[in-house]
């Protein structure tokens, strides 16, 4: 098998490694229990000294690769990850798979340009639990769960290349240069294309000025598909036809294009855009609190478009989410959680070990998440995950309890224009804008005293309340405004100002009850 990383040095000795019988390349679903029987399970040592290193700012990224391969035994689970696959499947209503990448570093790589990454996968059709697909670390990034679910394929940012691995770890191989945006099977005839960006751009985020399609089995076999403008690699996904995809064109323009090379339609400000992959040509884009999508119907006559909470599941206690996808199914999203140990200025990058798969299941009707799972459970930090589900699932019928299991915040509850005299009550440092890049424009939120309301209606005794603090790269005059500072406001709810939905909103309170109101009077 070719090494997904070619070493530069002897890598350290592993004594004892699991060695892997031949296997044939059975069928689409040969399950890793079955694999793991083929194999020969002898007692590992693992050499970590080569990983124990630091890795790097995601926007200075040092990719240097490490040669330790990491062993992971198929032994079975504890009953407790037994009945965590029962409940995911009881979620899904069939089987299921994730993928993602783990960072062995300082737990802050989450887009894989350090050199001390893993791909990660999970099965339901297993008692395998969590386990390693790509053993050796390296500088990996985006892997997708081919449509067929066989098979992942990821990129090596070290090689700029493409490469597709057996759901069993084995045929690890490049495929071409350039970077996997989405992976899609052919209705009419079950081939497998790999979409692939070329022509790097060097923007944050990266985007591609072109876009090629390439058959998964017969990499030589490629179409241009795109190269009217760039679109981000993070951001793309395609309908169940092809003929529709997803994107960011580029950051933070969100909307759909027409394929091969037709019409690009901008619908929002934001980032981590997706578009289901049925024939609903729904599609979403996050917003810059990192908490919300808003979903847009792009075949309505009029502009129709909601928001959609999604850091209410179950153990994300209200704070920032990151990664949110699609599934194959258009009924479930995955999405990585809880960004909580970072500074103030950005929380996202400071990942965490806390930071575990999460899976989510749409109501029929799409405008809130009815129901979570959470797919990983470890002192691990994992990110950027893809999740299939098999096609034929029978989703169960959704009930009140679902709705319940929602989680949506209190703060998205509905709240009038004020004029408040409020006093900040805690030093929080202000963000630069070279904290909230790529973003531009940035808001502060801040807890308040209240100390009188003027004008409007408020009960509670604390306000938490977003003003504009960076415009255009540039910090404003008005933006300090330290514990004890005696500010009058003119208030209104955050969630009624749409346009600051692709804003980057940087919030360290933990009062995740109250309302969120915005500041009119700054930033003008």
């Amino acid at each position: 098998m070719e090494s997904p990383e070619a070493p530069a040095s002897p890598p350290c000795v592993v004594p004892n490694t699991v060695a892997a019988a031949s296997a044939p390349h059975d069928s689409p679903l040969m399950t890793t229990r079955e694999i793991w029987r083929r194999r020969q399970v002898i007692p590992v040592v693992l050499c970590l000294t080569a990983c124990s290193g630091n890795v790097p700012d995601v926007d200075r990224p040092q990719i240097t690769p490490v040669t330790t391969r990491v062993a992971a035994i198929a032994e079975p689970q504890p009953s407790n990850q037994l009945n965590q696959q029962h409940t995911i499947e009881s979620l899904t209503g069939g089987r299921t798979r994730a993928v993602w990448i783990r960072d062995l570093g300082d737990g802050t790589d989450i887009l894989g340009f350090g050199a001390q990454v893993l791909v990660m996968g999970f099965d339901t059709g297993d008692n395998l639990g969590e386990r390693a697909i790509v053993e050796t670390p390296g500088t990996y990034a985006k892997p997708l769960i081919t449509p067929h679910g066989d098979r992942v394929v990821y990129t090596s940012r070290h090689e700029n290349s493409v490469r597709v691995v057996d759901w069993s770890g084995e045929r690890n191989h490049r495929l071409v240069d350039g970077f996997p945006l989405a992976v899609w099977s052919d209705p009419d005839t079950g081939v497998e294309w790999v979409y692939v960006g070329t022509d790097a751009q060097g923007t944050d985020p990266e985007s591609y000025g072109a876009v090629h399609r390439h058959q998964i089995d017969h990499p030589e076999i490629d179409e241009l598909v795109w190269n009217k403008r760039a679109v981000s690699g993070d951001s793309f996904q395609l309908s169940r036809d092809g003929r529709l995809a997803g994107a960011l064109a580029r950051w933070p323009d969100a909307g759909v294009l027409e394929l091969p090379n037709g019409a690009w339609r901008r619908l929002g400000d934001g980032c981590w855009t997706a578009l289901a992959g049925d024939d609903s040509h729904l599609f979403w884009y996050f917003d810059g609190q990192h908490r919300n999508l808003t979903i847009v119907d792009t075949d309505a006559e009029e502009d129709r478009r909601w928001t959609v909470n999604i850091n209410g599941a179950p153990g994300i206690n209200g704070f920032e989410v990151y990664h949110p996808r699609w599934s194959n199914h258009p009924r479930f999203l995955t999405m990585t959680g809880p960004y909580a140990v970072g500074g103030a200025d950005n929380k996202i990058r400071g990942g965490g070990h806390g930071v575990e798969i999460h899976v989510g299941r749409f109501s029929p009707d799409h405008t809130s998440v009815e129901a979570w799972i959470q797919v990983t459970a470890n002192d691990a930090p994992d990110f950027y995950p893809d999740v299939w589900i098999d096609p034929n699932a029978e989703v169960p019928m959704s009930t009140p309890r679902d709705a319940a299991a929602g989680g949506t915040p209190s703060r998205t509850r509905s709240a009038s224009p004020i004029v408040v005299d409020a006093r900040v009550t805690v030093d929080v440092p202000l963000p630069t804008p070279r904290d909230i890049a790529p973003y531009r424009n940035g808001l502060l939120v801040l807890e308040y005293e209240v100390l009188d309301v003027i004008d409007g209606r408020y009960d509670e005794t604390t306000l938490l309340a977003a003003h504009w603090i960076i415009r255009n790269a540039t910090p404003l005059d008005s933006a300090a405004r330290p514990a004890g500072s005696v500010v009058r406001m003119r208030l209104e709810p955050y969630a009624a100002h749409s346009e600051l939905e692709g804003e980057r909103l940087v919030m360290d309170s933990d009062r995740f009850d109250l309302a969120l109101y915005y500041d009119l009077d700054t930033g003008s």
